[in-house]
């Protein structure tokens, strides 16, 4: 028995791999690039290494670049992106085992960006009330992670219906599940987003200081786009053309993954921005000096003289900064 699709003639043989392709692996190195500088960022400012950044590289290395990414890799070769009656029934077999590895590994690697963030949060933001909010939410996103962790493996019974779709058996609706994973997500995504705003709110230095953190913290929302706009290609597929009609929920689900974990790790930057503007702006001043001095060198003394104009090197001030934890992130707890 094959699987086919009905499709117009004139696009049975359109193929989106390479389009695929690319975008995983623009992704993935942007992903790998921004989890090296939050830890060279560490690294300049002396912080302590703290779980939230060892739970973000679990999910870049374990579950998104070496699984997820892989698992994307192997499903383009097998199929996806194709439509199914152009794929060989061997290649609809790896596919629908991908497929049912993808979702098991796809849910793992947000859930690992969700605590990451909660744990940030927790270290910025040591307030009793605040930390138990934290749990609360974290005992719900691990509840939602096992929940759909055990409907991805038992969607079929017997197991190995889900890629064997023609043998005696039933599956639960394919679509109907994506969908119950998603409209969870998405309400997990808007609570972690606005959690952080209200201690934010609480500190003690100025409006502007304020909001430029707000900011920073907002920027996770394109994360919160990449669940609302996945959802809505979850809603399009069509489970007589998986392969063809899967692509761009699977193209979203790597960007939603790439971006969460791109923005879990911009807060984490300011001590980064900080070294390259201080050493940016010592080099301008520099330069501005080198020839301020030169302009000197070259005008008439009486210019210098006259007026008993003094100019010796002013005196020096030198500062030194404690910094908290909060400082490592641009914020200072209350």
């Amino acid at each position: 028995m094959h699987i086919v699709a009905t499709i117009r003639v004139r696009d049975r043989l359109y193929d989106k791999s390479g389009e695929l392709n690319r975008i995983t692996t623009v992704l993935l190195v942007l992903a790998t690039l921004f989890v090296c500088l939050r830890f060279w960022a560490r690294y300049i400012s002396l912080a302590r290494y703290g779980f939230d950044d060892w739970m973000i590289v679990a999910a870049l290395v374990r579950a998104f670049t070496f699984i997820l990414g892989a698992l994307n890799y192997a499903a383009i070769a097998h199929g996806l992106g194709r439509h199914a009656d152009t794929v060989l029934m061997d290649d609809l077999v790896a596919f629908f085992k991908i497929l049912l590895a993808a979702e098991c590994i796809y849910i793992t690697a947000v859930l690992l960006v969700k605590l990451s963030l909660l744990l940030m949060y927790r270290r910025l933001f040591p307030l009793r009330e605040f930390k138990i909010c934290l749990a609360i939410l974290a005992a719900i996103v691990i509840s939602w992670w096992i929940a759909i962790l055990a409907v991805c493996i038992f969607q079929c019974s017997p197991i190995s219906k889900a890629w064997l779709p023609w043998i005696e058996g039933t599956c639960i609706n394919l679509k109907a599940s994506f969908i119950g994973n998603a409209i969870p997500n998405i309400l997990t995504d808007v609570a972690i987003l606005c959690i952080p705003f209200r201690p934010v709110w609480k500190l003690h230095v100025t409006i502007a200081q304020r909001l430029s953190i707000c900011f920073i913290f907002s920027l996770g929302s394109f994360v919160l786009f990449a669940s609302i706009y996945r959802f809505t290609t979850i809603v399009e597929i069509n489970l007589s053309d998986t392969t063809w009609t899967l692509a761009k929920s699977s193209m979203w689900s790597v960007v939603e993954v790439a971006c969460g974990v791109i923005c879990a790790c911009l807060p984490t930057l300011r001590p980064l921005m900080v070294k390259i503007s201080y050493q940016f702006g010592s080099l301008t001043n520099s330069k501005a000096a080198h020839s301020d001095s030169n302009n000197r060198s070259r005008a008439p003394t009486e210019l210098v003289t006259i007026g008993g104009t003094n100019w010796g090197k002013p005196r020096e001030k030198h500062f030194q900064r404690l910094q908290n934890e909060g400082d490592n992130y641009g914020t200072q707890a209350c």
